[in-house]
């Protein structure tokens, strides 16, 4: 039956399997599916590491070895003879070459993942750390990617481990040698990961290669740079960006900024530490996901930014100083109401429209499934609880953690009649500190309810 299969179909089949260790399993079942499977889990090998990081322990501590180990088997004969000359130690199979061509399969790179395997490669296996040929190595390596890779979905250059005993290096310079060979291997990137040190020269060569990167994520951004702009005007259809900025110094991004100018493709906006104006964006009417994060930041044209309609809008975080709840009330009004995800943070500056705010809770997100607010007196910008939970009947989280009022206010009346109304779907709740449930209704409350998975945070 399975060797009847199309192999289409198989593909397709394989492709909806949700981690590497159950392609890991297909492969046994017969020489087809192995075929299948083994694109599939090479295309991303290293997704395999992360899913068993911090999980299973001693398997993380040899699979960056192993996945390095097969590797190297795929490199040239003279520069397995140069690690061997060098004293480091390669298992025979090593020596012989593979039965795949591993690195033809490669549809995400990342060079700080090859290091992180490499320094432990070479840690293991020649006695002690060495820099050179740890260099080697992710040179070598990193080259043989760039030539037989035939299209990369991903390139990054990130530390996806977040080791804090491992200094972060900026390959970029690396890579930039690469450049002239990569034929094939950058010419259709559609995700694009680095941090804000990356060589100007290499996104300059980058930009001139590759006009399709859909997902431009930066991090740790420290100054605003002309060729980070020059990438972002010369794709032709991006549709997420993600910019976080270092905490640690102030400057301006006029430059990157600018290069939003006339782009209405984003579908993803997300911005951690540094705010660009929102009259960048106000052309961007396919927003889906927008998240502004600034605890010391306004956001700038907001009110000229929410007279424009987002109708595809169901993602909404928002953590600034300060906010006004009409504005983000106009945004909510002005989509089809398909909000699936909403995080408000700040200091109201117009408690007088915590009316609007509910209103717009009630007639737009109904179908909400994660909902955190955290600004003063959240009772006023909600609906009254029984009516709150009988409205909204798709929430699996529920946080007003840091909503807290001045006055204490029992609110165990209301968790008695709201009991029949909670769905098992909701997992988490948290009310604020100053809301507590005297002992006769909590117990009246759990014995109505009858859960035991259901999380609740209450003085």
């Amino acid at each position: 039956m399975f060797s009847k299969l199309p192999i289409e179909c198989l593909l397709e089949i394989l492709k909806s399997l949700n981690t590497h260790n159950d392609l890991y399993q297909c492969i046994f079942v017969n020489r087809a599916w192995c075929s299948a499977a083994i694109p599939l889990i090479w295309s991303d090998p290293w997704q395999h590491v992360y899913e068993y990081y911090d999980h299973e322990e001693e398997l993380e501590e040899d699979l960056p070895e192993m996945l390095l180990s097969t590797f190297i088997s795929c490199l040239s004969e003279e520069d397995r003879n140069f690690l061997i000359e060098s004293g480091v130690i390669l298992m025979d199979w090593m020596k012989k070459g593979t039965c795949f061509d591993y690195p033809t399969f490669l549809r995400h790179l990342n060079l700080n993942d090859i290091s992180y395997g490499a320094k432990r490669f070479i840690s293991n296996n020649f006695g002690k750390y060495d820099l050179n040929l740890t260099n080697f190595l992710i040179e070598k390596i990193g080259s043989l990617s760039v030539k037989k890779v035939k299209r990369l979905d991903l390139l990054g250059f990130i530390d996806r481990f977040n080791l804090i005993t491992t200094p972060y290096v900026d390959y970029s310079s690396v890579m930039l040698k690469f450049l002239p060979e990569a034929t094939n291997a950058f010419e259709y990137i559609r995700k694009f990961v680095f941090k804000g040190d990356i060589k100007s020269e290499f996104l300059y060569g980058l930009a001139n290669r590759c006009r399709t990167i859909e997902d431009l994520e930066i991090h740790d951004i420290f100054k605003d740079d002309d060729a980070l702009a020059y990438l972002i005007r010369s794709q032709k259809s991006l549709r997420s960006f993600y910019l976080e900025a270092t905490k640690k110094k102030t400057f301006e991004i006029t430059s990157i900024q600018n290069a939003f100018i006339g782009i209405d493709s984003l579908i993803c906006l997300r911005m951690k530490h540094k705010l660009f104006p929102l009259k960048f964006f106000i052309k961007c009417t396919g927003l889906q996901k927008l998240h502004l994060e600034s605890i010391n930041d306004d956001v700038q044209d907001m009110e000229k930014f929410v007279n424009h309609g987002f109708p595809e809008l169901k993602n909404l975080r928002i953590r600034v100083k300060n906010i006004s709840i009409k504005h983000i009330s106009l945004l909510i009004n002005n989509t089809r109401g398909h909000f699936d995800e909403l995080f408000i943070f700040g200091k109201v500056k117009d408690p007088e429209n915590a009316f609007i705010f509910r209103d717009s809770l009630v007639k737009k997100c109904v179908n909400l499934y994660i909902l955190s607010l955290a600004f003063l007196n959240i009772e006023n910008f909600i609906p009254p609880l029984p009516v709150f939970f009988k409205t909204f009947k798709n929430l699996k989280y529920l946080d007003l953690m840091l909503s807290i009022s001045e006055n204490q206010r029992n609110i165990g009346a209301d968790l008695v009649e709201i009991a029949p109304y909670i769905q098992k779907k909701l997992g988490y709740i948290h009310f604020p500190k100053n809301w507590y449930c005297d002992k006769e209704s909590s117990k009246k409350f759990f014995n109505i309810l009858d859960r035991k998975d259901l999380v609740i945070m209450m003085r």
